[in-house]
């Protein structure tokens, strides 16, 4: 009897002794966490995009404040301090006006330049990086135009707009100039005969005319990509 409990004491203290290790997930270990980055870069390059884009932003505030003073109290500083981050994590060591000027940055955007050097706000004769970015506003606009007319054609009850929605890429394409004046030729000629229907009783334009407008309208926009070099030079 005195045998049988001395025998019974091993198996009791084992199983009443701690585990030598205790198993964990491995998903619960931080050091194995998954860190979602579906919307970073998948290189880790500076937005120089972004700092383009804020510099414009800032160098249309700047303007404001010099045309009107009184807009001042208004000016969103954040701006400005988006732009030193960005300006930091292009050139970490350099000054944030050091990376602008380097990058170009401040001979785009004269406003901004004044604004920085603290100098008293002049009108500029000429603000390339304004320009740059209203003439890629005028080639969205010649898009957005000649897509709409294109689907309108499609459906005869929107053949109502079409001598409005031709006017106004009419207008897009005289102000791109370049390589656009042989589809404004084009246009010209056929317009007062599409408005006098789009104005009539029966809206309807005929097959030929029907076919006429999807044809310049994808033509207007292809344009742009055959021959960029010439329909993207502001004139």
């Amino acid at each position: 009897m005195a045998e049988a409990q001395v025998a019974e004491r091993p198996a009791a203290f084992a199983f009443d002794s701690p585990p030598l290790v205790t198993p964990q997930p491995v998903f619960l270990q931080p050091h194995y966490a998954v860190r979602l980055c579906i919307d970073e870069p998948m290189i880790g390059l500076p937005d120089t995009g972004r700092l383009a884009a804020l510099c414009f932003v800032a160098d249309t505030l700047i303007e404001r404040v010099h045309k009107v003073p009184r807009s001042a109290s208004a000016f969103d500083v954040g701006i400005l301090q988006e732009i030193e981050a960005l300006c930091h994590q292009v050139a970490p060591k350099k000054h944030a006006q050091t990376t602008m000027a380097d990058l170009g940055l401040l001979e785009l955007f004269p406003y901004l330049a004044m604004g920085l050097s603290g100098d008293k706000l002049d009108t500029v004769q000429h603000n390339p990086g304004a320009a740059y970015f209203n003439y890629i506003s005028l080639l969205n606009q010649v898009v957005m135009m000649g897509t709409q007319l294109y689907h309108d054609a499609c459906m005869p009850q929107h053949h109502k707009y079409a001598a409005h929605q031709i006017a106004l890429l009419y207008q897009c394409l005289n102000m791109l100039q370049g390589d656009t004046k042989p589809i404004r030729r084009v246009v010209e000629a056929r317009f007062d005969e599409i408005k006098s229907i789009t104005e009539s009783r029966d809206p309807y334009l005929p097959v030929e005319l029907s076919a006429w407008a999807l044809m310049h309208g994808s033509r207007s926009t292809l344009v742009l990509a055959w021959k960029p070099e010439e329909s993207t030079q502001p004139h």
